[in-house]
């Protein structure tokens, strides 16, 4: 008897792919761990041709995909968990798992406020127990102001169901901020953006509005609409 061939749906070989880049590209540079408190790991390192670093933030929580992802794509909670975050809509939809966000972000005294139009596509492995969260910059859907527009800016949400109610969240992120801001002041504050971030996550997807919100899937198991949406 032939030995049976596992099924690999597209789905998962491009969460695959997705995965095999993201490791040649994290592959030339070592990590160094910037802070390592109350659960949340930050992580940052040089890269190629950026005078920017790079950060990794790692975290677990005792929730669900589903309540993570119904904080991502409502647009209203970003102001409460994503760092100096003021303002966030989303501006285009073209399936559930192709999105466009804009966010507008207050910077310190001195410095100019940041805009930036962020395409997000989602992808997730056969068994939806894997997710990733690819999030890019991009030019344009949005009439520049006197704020500085981002538009370099690239990183993945990876979203590990473990069992037992535990998810692993590991976020890679790299950005040019634009402007005049020296690199060496934008590399020393590399830990309060992801660090800060994640840890109002944690508090936010234990809220019932996102803890009981349901993705729903069509025939195919391709997810396509909140089956349950309370946020």
């Amino acid at each position: 008897m032939l030995p049976s061939i596992p099924r690999i749906t597209f789905s998962g070989l491009f969460c695959l792919l997705l995965n095999l880049l993201s490791l040649l590209s994290y592959a030339d540079e070592a990590w160094h761990i910037e802070k390592d408190e109350e659960g949340i790991r930050i992580s940052s390192r040089e890269m190629v041709n950026s005078d920017f670093r790079e950060f990794k933030a790692e975290m677990t929580l005792q929730t669900s995909i589903d309540a993570i992802l119904a904080v991502f794509q409502d647009p209203d909670s970003f102001t409460r968990w994503v760092h100096q975050c003021s303002s966030a809509e989303i501006i285009q939809q073209d399936s559930f798992l192709d999105v466009y966000v804009y966010q507008i972000s207050d910077m310190p005294l001195l410095v100019s406020d940041r805009d930036v139009v962020i395409h997000d596509i989602y992808s997730y492995s056969d068994d939806y127990k894997h997710w990733s969260i690819d999030v890019q910059a991009v030019e344009g859907m949005v009439p520049e102001t006197d704020m500085v527009r981002v538009t370099k800016s690239k990183g993945t949400y990876n979203l590990y169901d473990t069992g037992n109610g535990s998810i692993n969240i590991v976020w890679f992120q790299h950005a040019d901020p634009g402007g005049a801001l020296p690199s060496w002041l934008v590399n020393s504050l590399i830990v309060d953006l992801p660090f800060n971030t994640l840890d109002n996550l944690r508090e936010l997807v234990q809220e019932e509005q996102y803890a009981t919100s349901k993705i729903g899937y069509d025939e195919n198991g391709v997810p396509t609409h909140w089956a349950v949406k309370n946020f």
